[in-house]
């Protein structure tokens, strides 16, 4: 998709900058060992990831009758945070962003992370300052981006027609939808190229992207 004509890319963050997929199947496999629930690989884990998270977890088999989704939210954090040191951006990552920005065109995060912890990986990246604004969840229960997304449009005044969304997931494709953007999807994260194709235009690698 040529950028000619945009003023404004609104990225994801895990998944889609952050190449976090296989630690957060990990993550879900241990929660899932705890419970003695069957273990997912990752082909069905990026068939069966969405959002909200709750109806995740619903699927692979959580009893919320039995737990909140305040406590499995909790130990998915607190697992999660045992794979940060590991983790690394997206190989294409930090060229794109450069070069995007040398364009002169703005660009901003959109996440369901959580805003303090999204802060805090940001800057362990040195990315922060790559951005014009960084939007994320004010809980960790990672219920969507489309109130969230609503904000960032009317905190800085974004014309929809002139911005593109970048994901990795359905969801994605969603908020883009409702928020009146285009969308891009990256088929390397968190949801499959099956799922994604029919949602939105769908690439293999970020420098995919036509800058």
């Amino acid at each position: 998709m040529n950028l000619s004509e945009t003023e404004t890319l609104i990225w994801d963050w895990n998944g889609t900058l952050l190449d976090d997929v296989d630690a957060n199947v990990k993550v879900i496999n241990k929660m899932l060992l705890k419970r003695d629930l069957p273990l997912l690989d990752l082909h069905t884990y990026k068939d069966i990831f969405c959002f909200p998270v709750k109806q995740f977890h619903i699927r692979i088999g959580i009893d919320f009758s039995k737990e909140s989704i305040e406590e499995i939210s909790a130990e998915y954090m607190e697992l999660y945070k045992s794979y940060e040191s590991c983790l690394k951006l997206n190989a294409d990552a930090p060229f794109i962003l450069d070069s995007i920005n040398a364009k002169g065109i703005d660009q901003y995060i959109l996440s369901a992370a959580g805003k303090n912890d999204l802060l805090r990986m940001l800057d362990h990246f040195h990315l922060t300052d790559k951005f014009k604004g960084i939007y994320g969840s004010e809980d960790i229960c990672a219920t969507g981006k489309v109130g969230i997304g609503q904000k960032l449009i009317k905190d800085n005044s974004l014309n929809p027609d002139k911005a593109i969304i970048i994901g990795d997931t359905v969801h994605d494709a969603e908020v883009a939808k409702t928020l009146g953007i285009k969308c891009i999807l990256y088929a390397g994260g968190h949801n499959s190229y099956d799922l994604l194709k029919s949602e939105s235009k769908v690439i293999a690698n970020l420098k995919d992207i036509d800058i």
